[in-house]
């Protein structure tokens, strides 16, 4: 795992769950949440996602699957204003 990530986590013997998306400065939106989600299906572990930034979608998908978000910015988007910022690239 990339420094940048792992210093936000603590040395720990339990063993969790984790979603990591790898691609870097890309923002995760709920669709992407969701996929991620299905993949990993249904877990008694502590719940991890970790990715460069999440959309304020994908942040509430998350916190209401009770999962701790790791991430490296903590710039606000929105669904929509990340598909049009990647729309006009």
């Amino acid at each position: 795992m990339p420094q940048k990530y792992r210093d936000q986590l603590k040395e720990s013997e339990e063993i969790v769950s984790a979603i990591f998306y790898t691609k870097d400065e890309f923002v995760i939106t709920s669709k992407q949440a969701y996929k991620g989600l299905q993949k990993l299906g249904e877990t008694e572990t502590r719940k991890i996602a970790i990715a460069y930034n999440f959309t304020a979608e994908a942040i509430e998908i998350f916190k209401e699957h009770n999962f701790y978000l790791i991430h490296y910015s903590n710039f606000t988007w929105t669904d929509q204003q990340w598909n049009d910022n990647l729309s006009s690239r």
